[in-house]
């Protein structure tokens, strides 16, 4: 299908006429970088597929996007399909400008969606996080997403800068440089450490998907963090960023 072909025009009571089609790659890191609460733009597997949303009548003026990717582990076996090449696609960013009202992230969520399935034939699944500390992923049970519980994740804030940022970046070597600075900050108290609920969500796009555990009843509302002491081996943090500064400085 061509690219000319690649929209979705819904016509809604409450919200106009909107238009859901591909956007750029940049353009969509841009507007979750300055609008998204995380501000940021994590790892190379976002922006597989990138939607935005606009008024019909201002096809160049976007109010939205959707960022879709790879999960963080893509190899991980944690489902069954009969398709060799079958993947799990990831919402990695939703956002929407205020002025378009309620209901416009259901509204963009269904047609990109829609829009993968024609990109794609390979993906059987779309995936979601919902981030406790904003709720519990109203907006997901709206969509007709499934229910698959949820984990605790540790985020910590700079009581300097007021940042957030996830655990896995003080635990993986993966960036050097944001484990040797992220943990620095945490050797000298910098960091506060919160625990939060990621409740997961999936739609499948297909009847021979079937996940690792059963479906859940959807979760009671429920918002916040809790803060909490992470105890960690000081002496082993201390080795390994003298170990990375050596190779980074070299």
């Amino acid at each position: 299908m061509s690219k000319e072909n690649l929209f979705v025009l819904k016509q809604t009571s409450s919200l106009g006429d909107l238009l859901i089609k591909p956007v750029e790659k940049e353009l969509a890191r841009q507007m979750v970088i300055e609008h998204h609460y995380s501000h940021k733009w994590n790892f190379g597997g976002f922006g597989v597929f990138n939607f935005g949303i606009f008024r019909a009548d201002e096809p160049d003026k976007c109010l939205g996007v959707a960022v879709y990717g790879y999960m963080k582990n893509p190899t991980a076996k944690i489902f069954h399909h009969p398709n060799p090449k079958a993947w799990i696609c990831e919402l990695n960013r939703l956002w929407i400008d205020d002025c378009l009202g309620k209901n416009a992230e259901t509204v963009l969520i269904a047609a990109s969606i829609k829009l993968i399935r024609k990109m794609d034939a390979n993906v059987v699944a779309i995936q979601s996080f919902a981030d406790g500390r904003l709720g519990c992923g109203t907006i997901y049970k709206a969509a007709n997403f499934k229910y698959y519980g949820f984990h605790y994740t540790r985020f910590l804030r700079n009581k300097r800068t007021g940042e957030f940022t996830h655990e896995q970046i003080l635990t993986t070597t993966t960036s050097p440089s944001g484990y040797v600075r992220s943990n620095i900050s945490f050797l000298l108290g910098d960091l506060e450490v919160f625990v939060v609920k990621t409740y997961r969500y999936i739609y499948p796009l297909c009847k021979h998907f079937q996940f690792k555990t059963k479906e859940k009843p959807y979760p009671e509302y429920d918002k916040g963090m809790e803060q909490i002491e992470w105890e960690r081996d000081r002496r082993k943090i201390k080795a390994n960023i003298i170990s990375l500064l050596d190779k980074l400085v070299a």
